[in-house]
């Protein structure tokens, strides 16, 4: 195992973490990525940390190192990752035996640190007073349920639950720490703190690139159909890595008219090197909570570290994570992102510019900050 790197200031005293999450993995999925990697930086700073994951859907159980190595990251003392049983059933079983060990071997310093909220509900229901729990927040699911339309009140009563038993809470973005806030009357102390990359992933451009690229999912709200629209009347290709075999895609190509390449998905660790052979990415997002409140995508924090010039939705969320790191577009306009493309792809000076704006974000920033917070409210 390695030793720990203490890095970001010195740390503070050690403690017991437990993440209240099973993302699968190896995936690609933002939120396993994410998990991994943050419960890895904070054992980087010297705490323990227990976190599970389920296996991918289908395949058997990978040994802790196999998923760490997906990720590009070391097996590291301090870090206990768990690999649970594929069988759905054998899984559940092994999840709530292990964290009812960990809070029954917890001498009251540990910190269950909780990215579900219907865990952190459970929790609390069965041990009460007994846990220190925080919350990490990445949506606020009441709200979104009154924007598709949907009856908001479960989603309500559970926010207000965990809110009322938690000691403090860590926002993925300001956007949803206020909207956090707006909806709910009582929230615990509360930080936003951004997402990040590894450091290990920041890269320089390999020669002057070759057409546009994006790194991700097919989804509506990521504005991917302004994308193609604007493709149809560029000279260059736009690549969408990892979006091959995803059933929207292909609509993408065809609206296109062929200029919307798909690319298979790779393992996380061999994003950077494709993202560096690229003369620009782009990050479209489309109005709505997710675009303007909710996100802090991790493909902009590998973007920013690529080196190459980014071009982005001009929302509110992009614009407080990287200000005047990329160029913007108006939302929804297509015109607008061709345009934008044009300009970061030939321009010289706005690339230029663009690129002393960049600043690399990484998890051991992140970890640092969270390990802060959590100090301040559980002394």
């Amino acid at each position: 195992m390695a030793t720990p790197v203490r890095d970001e200031g010195a740390p503070a005293a050690a403690r017991r973490w437990l993440w209240l999450y099973r993302p699968p993995a190896p995936s690609v999925r933002a939120q396993s990525i994410q998990v991994v990697h943050m419960a890895h930086a904070m054992a980087c700073r010297g705490h323990h940390v227990t976190v599970a994951v389920d296996p991918p859907r289908g395949a058997p159980a990978p040994s802790p190192a196999v998923v760490l190595a997906a990720y590009g990251l070391e097996p590291i003392d301090g870090l206990d990752l768990v690999v649970l049983p594929s069988h759905p059933t054998l899984g559940s079983l092994a999840w709530r035996a292990l964290v009812a060990r960990w809070i029954a071997q917890d001498d009251g310093t540990g910190v269950i640190y909780a990215r579900r909220k219907r865990y952190a509900r459970d929790v609390l229901r069965w041990a009460g007073a007994r846990v220190r729990l925080v919350l990490e927040v990445h949506e606020v699911d009441s709200q979104q349920d009154r924007e598709r339309g949907a009856d908001p009140a479960a989603n309500f009563a559970l926010e207000r639950e965990v809110l009322a038993g938690a000691k403090g809470v860590v926002a993925n973005c300001p956007g949803t720490l206020a909207l956090l806030r707006a909806t709910h009357d009582h929230v615990p102390p509360a930080i936003a703190s951004h997402n990040g990359t590894h450091a290990g992933r920041v890269r320089s451009p390999v020669g002057p690139g070759e057409g546009v690229g994006y790194v991700g999912s097919v989804r509506a709200y990521k504005g991917l159909d302004v994308l193609a629209d604007a493709a149809r009347r560029l000279d260059a290709t736009v690549t969408l890595v990892g979006a091959k075999g995803q059933p929207a895609a292909e609509a993408l190509v065809a609206r296109s008219g062929g200029r919307v390449v798909l690319e298979d998905a790779l393992p996380h660790h061999a994003v950077p090197d494709r993202l560096a052979r690229f003369r620009a990415l782009v990050l479209p997002l489309s109005p709505g909570l997710f675009g303007e409140s909710l996100t802090s995508p991790l493909k902009l924090w590998d973007y920013l570290a690529s080196g190459v010039p980014i071009v982005g939705a001009d929302l509110p969320t992009l614009r407080d994570a990287a200000p005047g790191a990329y160029v913007p577009y108006i939302p929804d306009d297509a015109a607008s992102l061709e345009r934008a493309l044009r300009l970061v792809m030939t321009d010289e000076p706005t690339r230029a510019a663009v690129l002393a704006a960049r600043r690399v974000r990484t998890w051991a920033t992140r970890a640092a900050e969270v390990e802060r917070f959590v100090a301040s409210v559980l002394p």
